[in-house]
């Protein structure tokens, strides 16, 4: 063999995959070859893909069953996009620990990485500086070994409606909350699992500050009790940080009166509850926009009751802790916490 070769051919790589398909030793492919184990072990993690058998039994009918293969294609398909990249040398040259701290971020803390990216620039931390554009091509070539692009396929939520809304129309809400201008206006919703108990979820416009409740079951008065309980939290600045709220015409939402009812004083105001459209969902923008965060983490059809206070405290800190891109890469935990000091 000509040791000074790097890169394997592409009939080494179809040898490969006749010997590792036909369940031969990692060890006997590389004698068979004249390659070094190490050689064969990393050809088969760029090569590698999930594939699915149909299994007919008499007992049980069809069954999937699912096992880890090589593809030669695969392998030299991607060895080909590196190659496109050579004639110049990569930017983040050997900074491992930038592929390090990217990789930790994106695969275990979920953090996007054009996201991880602006939070290195925000908090000046001492790796490589690339633009977003290099990133994702850097991605794409298959840099990092372990990440791969998000995609998201658009889903569209039709929202049935019962009854028309008893309270005030987002119509009438001044210009000044529909621009973002002034601190202390939210939006609200449901987020539901398999079961009764339900996530309230609060989001405040400017900021995209997030509060969750675990309800017992979707109805008004647990709606009011979660209001009731973050009234005594913030006290006699409950009004000021709670200026208005904005809801949807769900049922859970119907007693405005209620939510609109301070627990301190007879006839006292908390806040002012705007009603959205039926049908208009992007009304809510900021709400169902971190509602798809929250997602990411507990996807639909989950059985809400399994989360713990705790739990459902860090997906609520995660949520505020994500570095983002309007706020050039501060989190909303800092934006809001700027805006209760003015306060």
């Amino acid at each position: 063999m000509d040791k000074r070769r790097k890169n394997l051919t592409y009939i080494q790589r179809l040898q490969i995959e006749t010997l590792y398909n036909a369940k031969k030793k990692v060890k006997e492919i590389a004698h068979i070859l004249g390659l070094h184990i190490t050689t064969i072990y990393k050809e088969l993690k760029k090569g590698q893909y999930e594939h699915t058998i149909k299994q007919d039994t008499f007992w049980y009918g069809v069954r999937i069953k699912k096992e880890i293969r090589y593809s030669a294609q695969i392998s030299q398909d991607r060895y080909n996009r590196v190659c496109t990249a050579k004639g110049r040398p990569l930017k983040i040259g050997k900074d491992f620990a930038f592929v390090k701290y990217m990789e930790k971020r994106v695969n275990e803390d979920k953090i996007s990485a054009c996201a991880v990216l602006g939070e290195i620039k925000y908090k000046n931390l001492p790796f490589t500086r690339i633009s977003k554009t290099t990133l994702y091509r850097y991605i794409h070539l298959g840099i990092f070994d372990n990440i791969k692009l998000e995609t998201r396929k658009k889903t569209y939520k039709k929202t049935v409606i019962k009854r028309a809304p008893k309270g005030i129309s987002i119509e009438k809400r001044p210009l000044e909350i529909k621009n973002r201008n002034t601190f202390g206006h939210w939006e609200m919703d449901c987020l539901c699992g398999s079961n009764k108990i339900t996530w309230l979820v609060l989001s405040e416009r400017l900021t995209r500050k997030e509060i969750i409740f675990s309800m017992k079951d979707q109805k008004a008065n647990s709606v009011i009790h979660c209001l009731n309980i973050l009234e005594r939290r913030y006290g006699a600045m409950f009004k000021k940080v709670f200026k208005s709220i904005t809801v949807d015409n769900g049922s859970e939402f119907s007693d405005y009166k209620g939510i609109e009812k301070s627990i301190y004083g007879r006839n006292s105001k908390r806040t002012v509850v705007y009603y959205c459209h039926p049908y208009c969902s992007c009304e809510r923008g900021t709400n169902e926009r971190l509602n798809r965060e929250i997602r990411k983490l507990v996807p639909k059809g989950s059985a809400l009751n399994k989360f713990s206070t705790e739990e459902v405290q860090k997906i609520e800190d995660w949520v505020n802790n994500y570095p983002r891109e309007i706020f050039g890469y501060a989190t909303s935990q800092e934006m809001f916490n700027n805006q209760l000091q003015a306060v």
